[in-house]
């Protein structure tokens, strides 16, 4: 794992109940997320570079590093470079620590995660003439849903911004699915309280293309 560096945008934690907790509904078995790490692999082979936020403590005090994404550029203009985005969260208040990543697959169908922010150009976002990286999904619930922690990331222009990754859980309620077709676009033209369920967690990174 990367060093972690100094907190530079605030950052949201909404962990989930743990399954022992007799007042959880909705069947969720993961417990609290206090440590994201994203991975960005050069897709054309190359040092794998990782990133993380963390709040070992779970007392809403979290680390958080900056994202620094090399282009392809080798001369005065830029030059895209494609990486594969990984997700990987854990709850450090296990002993030892245990990685939550595995639950978030085996209940594919109550999660995505979306990516949004000034930085990015997504599914999420819409058109964004300011972003500096795009986002596109690479893995599926069994419904051929979007996840979300395993993506394409394609360096759009050098500069800085926001990228915020949000975790969301969306349980059917009254036996209907709420997780459906289409929430990136909601989320895109009306924010999160267009779509169902609540976040598990919400990180906002600095992100610079350099």
């Amino acid at each position: 794992m990367k060093p972690i560096t100094q907190l530079v945008l605030p950052v949201l934690l909404a962990g989930c109940a743990d399954v022992e907790d007799p007042d959880h509904s909705g069947g969720h078995t993961h417990g609290v997320t206090t440590t994201a790490v994203l991975y960005f692999t050069p897709e054309d082979g190359g040092e794998t570079l990782s990133f993380s936020w963390s709040d070992p403590e779970n007392d809403g005090d979290p680390v958080i590093d900056d994202i620094l994404l090399p282009d392809a550029s080798t001369h005065n203009h830029h030059d895209t470079l494609t990486y594969t985005l990984d997700v990987e969260l854990w709850n450090d208040l296990e002993d030892p620590a245990e990685e939550v990543t595995p639950d978030i697959e085996n209940t594919a169908e109550e999660h995505q995660v979306f990516f949004t922010g000034s930085a990015v150009e997504s599914s999420a976002t819409g058109n964004n003439d300011d972003a500096i990286i795009s986002q596109e999904y690479d893995d599926a619930d069994a419904d051929g849903l979007p996840l979300g922690l395993a993506s394409t990331i394609t360096t759009l222009d050098w500069g800085s911004g926001a990228l915020t990754v949000t975790l969301r859980h969306m349980p059917p309620e009254n036996g209907e699915a709420v997780k459906t077709e289409g929430l990136a676009a909601d989320v895109a033209a009306d924010g999160f309280s267009a779509i169902g369920g609540e976040d598990d967690i919400q990180i906002t990174f600095n992100i610079e293309v350099e």
